[in-house]
C-alpha cells in the first residue's frame, strides 16, 4: 500500500509540477517520533491522573522566559522597526556581541569569539553537514538515536533499505549505547563509517 501510494503521489506531483519527488522520502518509516511519545504519555496520564512522569519526549520549556532575556529579545526586534537601526540578516556565524559573551561567560575566555558559532539549531546543522559530504558516505549513529540523525541520512540517500527484522537501515552503522557499555560505544569494534 505504502509504495502504491508513494507512486501515486510521485506521479501526481510530476504531472502537476514536472518535478520528481526525492524517492528516498518513501523509505522513511513511521511518523515523527515525538508526537507518538506525546500521544502515549497523554493516554497514560488520562488513565493514571496521579502519575508522576519524567517526559523524555521532545524538549520543551517549562518556565517562562527570564525577564532579562525577554527584554533583550524585545529590544532586538524593536531595532528592526526603524530605518536607522535596521540590520537585516545577521552574520552567518552569529552576532559578534553574542559570540563574545558566550566565549567570555560560558568558556571563561578559554576560547575566542571567532571559535563560537551560533546557529539556528542542530537539525539544520546536521542537514548541512550531510549536504557537505553527499550521499556516498556511510553514517554512524548512536543507538538509541535522536530520530533526525537517521531520518536525514535516509532523505539524503545515504542509506539502503530498511531491514524488516532489525528495523534498521542498511548502510548505517548503529553504535549500541546501553548500560552494558556505560552508554558509550566501542568505536574500535565497529566498522568504519
Amino acid at each position: 500500500y505504502q509504495s502504491i501510494t508513494n507512486k501515486r503521489i510521485n506521479n501526481n506531483l510530476f504531472m502537476i509540477t514536472k518535478v520528481n519527488r526525492n524517492e528516498n522520502f518513501a523509505k522513511l518509516q513511521a511518523g515523527y517520533l515525538f508526537p507518538e511519545i506525546a500521544r502515549r504519555r497523554n493516554e497514560y496520564l488520562s488513565n493514571n491522573p496521579d502519575a508522576k512522569i519524567i517526559s523524555l519526549g521532545i524538549g520543551d520549556t517549562t518556565q517562562p522566559i527570564p525577564s532579562h532575556i525577554l527584554t533583550g529579545l524585545v529590544k532586538g526586534a524593536s531595532r528592526l522597526g526603524s530605518k536607522e537601526t535596521y540590520t537585516g540578516y545577521g552574520a552567518e556565524q552569529g552576532v559578534k556581541e553574542l559570540r563574545e559573551k558566550i566565549a567570555k561567560k560560558l568558556y571563561n575566555d578559554l576560547i575566542s569569539a571567532d571559535e563560537v558559532f551560533v546557529s539556528d539549531g542542530a537539525k539544520c546543522d546536521i542537514s548541512r553537514l550531510q549536504l557537505m559530504f553527499g550521499s556516498k558516505v556511510i553514517t554512524a549513529v548512536q543507538d538509541p538515536s535522536y530520530p533526525v540523525y537517521v531520518d536525514t541520512s535516509v532523505m539524503m540517500g545515504q542509506t539502503g533499505n530498511i531491514n524488516t527484522n532489525t528495523k534498521q537501515f542498511d548502510n548505517i552503522i548503529y553504535m549500541p549505547c546501553n548500560p552494558s557499555n556505560n552508554f558509550f560505544p566501542n568505536v574500535r569494534a565497529l566498522p568504519r563509517a
